[in-house]
């Protein structure tokens, strides 16, 4: 649990398969329910959220306010006692994301995409589209890190 001195933070959690993520003190968490945009804050009311594919935003508690970036394949935010948790079945951080393999993965999605449109074949489409949309979302958080 969070200090409770120092209320105007909070901790943020990611959790996957792998174990946590991330867990660090945080001045805000943004993420992209499935009902829109919610950044919560100190404080925050308790509230559980399912999440979509996305990046969460997390503004850092460090020398100079670190911005960290989370690309999330969906899950669930819990925030409660100053203590955000977030569970999602895939999560990396853009710092640890590598450029080279995420753009092999996204033509290899794209070309996937291609010869299901060519075999009019749905179920190759959608599982395709899935696969560009989590590269897509990978390329966002690597770049959100780097500042581009």
């Amino acid at each position: 649990m969070a200090n409770p001195k120092d209320q105007h933070t909070m901790r943020v959690r990611i959790y996957s398969p792998q174990g946590v993520i991330y867990d660090h003190q945080a001045l805000s968490c943004s993420v992209r329910a499935v009902d829109g945009g919610l950044t919560v804050l100190p404080n925050h009311t308790p509230i559980l959220a399912p999440l979509e594919l996305s990046v969460v935003k997390v503004v850092r508690v460090h020398e100079g306010f670190t911005d960290d970036f989370i690309a999330i394949n969906g899950g669930v935010l819990e925030m409660r006692n100053n203590e955000v948790e977030i569970i999602s079945n895939y999560a990396i951080r853009g710092k640890d994301i590598d450029e080279a393999q995420v753009s092999v993965e996204q033509q290899e999605a794209e070309i996937n995409m291609q010869e299901a449109i060519a075999n009019k074949d749905n179920k190759a489409f959608v599982k395709a589209k899935i696969e560009l949309d989590r590269a897509m979302n990978k390329i966002t958080a690597f770049r959100r890190k780097r500042g581009l």
